[in-house]
Protein backbone atom coordinates (compact mmCIF):
# COMPACT_ATOMS: atom_id res chain seq x y z
CA UNK A 1 0.00 0.00 0.00
CA UNK A 2 1.31 3.15 -0.83
CA UNK A 3 2.08 5.77 1.85
CA UNK A 4 -1.15 7.97 0.67
CA UNK A 5 -3.46 5.34 0.45
CA UNK A 6 -2.18 4.16 4.08
CA UNK A 7 -2.81 7.80 5.58
CA UNK A 8 -6.06 8.24 3.85
CA UNK A 9 -7.07 4.88 5.41
CA UNK A 10 -5.53 5.39 8.67
CA UNK A 11 -7.52 8.77 8.92
CA UNK A 12 -10.73 7.09 8.09
CA UNK A 13 -10.30 4.61 10.74
CA UNK A 14 -9.67 6.91 13.06
CA UNK A 15 -12.84 8.91 11.93
CA UNK A 16 -15.15 5.55 12.06
CA UNK A 17 -13.59 4.83 15.72
CA UNK A 18 -14.36 8.71 17.22
CA UNK A 19 -17.68 8.07 15.43
CA UNK A 20 -18.72 5.64 17.31
CA UNK A 21 -17.86 7.37 20.59
CA UNK A 22 -20.34 9.82 19.78
CA UNK A 23 -23.44 10.26 21.90
CA UNK A 24 -25.40 10.65 18.43
CA UNK A 25 -24.11 7.10 16.86
CA UNK A 26 -24.30 5.54 20.18
CA UNK A 27 -28.14 5.92 20.33
CA UNK A 28 -28.63 5.23 17.05
CA UNK A 29 -29.22 1.42 16.51
CA UNK A 30 -28.94 1.82 12.43
CA UNK A 31 -25.45 3.63 12.87
CA UNK A 32 -24.23 1.37 15.56
CA UNK A 33 -25.18 -1.40 13.21
CA UNK A 34 -23.88 -0.29 9.97
CA UNK A 35 -20.25 0.50 12.02
CA UNK A 36 -20.47 -3.16 14.16
CA UNK A 37 -19.93 -6.42 12.11
CA UNK A 38 -22.27 -9.01 12.96
CA UNK A 39 -19.79 -11.18 15.00
CA UNK A 40 -18.26 -8.77 16.64
CA UNK A 41 -16.84 -9.47 20.49
CA UNK A 42 -16.23 -7.01 23.22
CA UNK A 43 -14.00 -7.29 26.37
CA UNK A 44 -14.72 -4.49 28.55
CA UNK A 45 -12.32 -2.64 30.66
CA UNK A 46 -14.05 -4.11 33.48
CA UNK A 47 -13.30 -7.76 32.10
CA UNK A 48 -17.40 -8.16 30.59
CA UNK A 49 -17.24 -10.11 26.98
CA UNK A 50 -20.15 -9.66 24.91
CA UNK A 51 -21.41 -9.18 21.20
CA UNK A 52 -23.03 -7.05 19.01
CA UNK A 53 -26.82 -7.88 19.85
CA UNK A 54 -25.88 -6.41 23.62
CA UNK A 55 -24.27 -3.42 22.10
CA UNK A 56 -27.32 -2.85 20.30
CA UNK A 57 -29.43 -3.21 22.94
CA UNK A 58 -27.33 -1.17 25.87
CA UNK A 59 -25.68 1.68 23.89
CA UNK A 60 -29.11 3.50 22.44
CA UNK A 61 -30.54 3.37 26.33
CA UNK A 62 -27.53 4.26 28.01
CA UNK A 63 -26.23 8.40 28.81
CA UNK A 64 -23.00 8.73 26.67
CA UNK A 65 -19.63 8.92 28.53
CA UNK A 66 -17.07 12.05 27.83
CA UNK A 67 -14.46 10.40 26.21
CA UNK A 68 -11.13 12.15 24.97
CA UNK A 69 -8.89 9.64 22.46
CA UNK A 70 -5.73 10.47 21.90
CA UNK A 71 -2.33 8.25 20.60
CA UNK A 72 -3.88 6.81 17.81
CA UNK A 73 -1.73 4.15 16.34
CA UNK A 74 -3.15 2.37 13.02
CA UNK A 75 -1.64 -0.89 12.04
CA UNK A 76 -2.41 -2.68 8.51
CA UNK A 77 -3.29 -6.33 9.02
CA UNK A 78 -3.71 -7.56 5.85
CA UNK A 79 -5.50 -5.80 2.78
CA UNK A 80 -8.80 -6.16 4.84
CA UNK A 81 -8.22 -6.02 8.62
CA UNK A 82 -7.00 -3.23 10.71
CA UNK A 83 -6.15 -2.84 14.17
CA UNK A 84 -6.44 1.11 15.80
CA UNK A 85 -4.83 1.23 19.37
CA UNK A 86 -5.12 4.50 21.16
CA UNK A 87 -5.15 5.92 24.95
CA UNK A 88 -8.78 7.01 26.13
CA UNK A 89 -9.74 9.09 29.13
CA UNK A 90 -13.42 8.15 29.57
CA UNK A 91 -15.59 9.60 32.16
CA UNK A 92 -19.66 8.33 32.94
CA UNK A 93 -22.68 10.42 33.33
CA UNK A 94 -22.59 11.95 36.88
CA UNK A 95 -19.78 10.79 37.90
CA UNK A 96 -16.40 13.02 38.77
CA UNK A 97 -13.50 10.93 37.88
CA UNK A 98 -11.73 10.10 34.55
CA UNK A 99 -10.20 6.98 34.29
CA UNK A 100 -7.83 5.67 31.37
CA UNK A 101 -7.53 3.16 29.53
CA UNK A 102 -5.55 1.28 26.52
CA UNK A 103 -7.96 0.16 23.72
CA UNK A 104 -7.61 -1.57 20.48
CA UNK A 105 -9.96 -2.42 17.74
CA UNK A 106 -10.16 -4.71 14.81
CA UNK A 107 -11.93 -3.12 11.64
CA UNK A 108 -12.70 -5.67 9.33
CA UNK A 109 -13.48 -4.99 5.38
CA UNK A 110 -16.43 -6.19 4.36
CA UNK A 111 -18.78 -6.08 1.60
CA UNK A 112 -20.71 -3.31 4.18
CA UNK A 113 -17.37 -1.36 4.13
CA UNK A 114 -15.21 -1.34 7.42
CA UNK A 115 -16.74 -2.90 9.95
CA UNK A 116 -15.74 -3.02 14.18
CA UNK A 117 -15.27 -6.82 14.63
CA UNK A 118 -13.77 -7.00 17.43
CA UNK A 119 -12.91 -3.78 20.88
CA UNK A 120 -10.97 -4.21 24.33
CA UNK A 121 -10.23 -1.84 26.80
CA UNK A 122 -7.50 -2.47 29.58
CA UNK A 123 -7.96 0.15 32.29
CA UNK A 124 -4.72 1.85 33.56
CA UNK A 125 -4.34 1.48 37.24
CA UNK A 126 -3.09 5.39 38.33
CA UNK A 127 0.30 3.87 39.71
CA UNK A 128 0.91 1.43 37.09
CA UNK A 129 3.93 3.57 35.51
CA UNK A 130 4.71 5.14 31.84
CA UNK A 131 1.81 4.29 29.35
Amino acid sequence: MRSEQYKALTEHLITLELQLQQPETRRSKALLNLLIAKDFEEIAASGVRFGKAHVLQRLPEEQAPSVEAFDFEVRLLSKDLAQVLYKAKLRKAGEMQTKLSLRSSLWQLNSLGWQMVFHQGTAVLPASGPV
